[in-house]
């Protein structure tokens, strides 16, 4: 059965906006298809973990070692002196990538 245009191309579109997000966040590029992936259908809770795991390791190495990327914005990010919690950080990363307003 072949792919009705409407759906294969808002795929397409998820996974263009996938690979935007990666590329301001600071992700290597060898890890962009995963996010691609991620960004083509609703996130199981196994593939959430999984992204939060990932995002959890360049927090770490943001923090160690910060670069010019938005990650390294976020976690310097503060809000009234308030800064952005670690889960903020997740929820921000899944809420761009799932619901494709990047």
């Amino acid at each position: 059965m072949p792919e009705r245009p409407g759906i294969t191309d808002s795929i397409v579109a998820r996974q263009n906006s996938a690979t935007a997000l990666c590329e301001a966040f600071g992700f290597p590029e060898e890890d962009w298809p995963l996010f691609a992936r991620w960004a083509a259908a609703p996130l199981s809770p196994r593939d959430e973990e999984a992204l939060y795991q990932y995002v959890d390791l360049k927090i770490a190495e943001r923090c160690w070692k910060p670069t010019d990327d938005l990650l390294s914005n976020l976690i310097d990010l503060e809000v009234d002196g308030v800064e952005l919690t670690v889960d903020e950080i997740y929820r921000f990363v899944a809420t761009l990538l799932t619901d494709g307003v990047f």
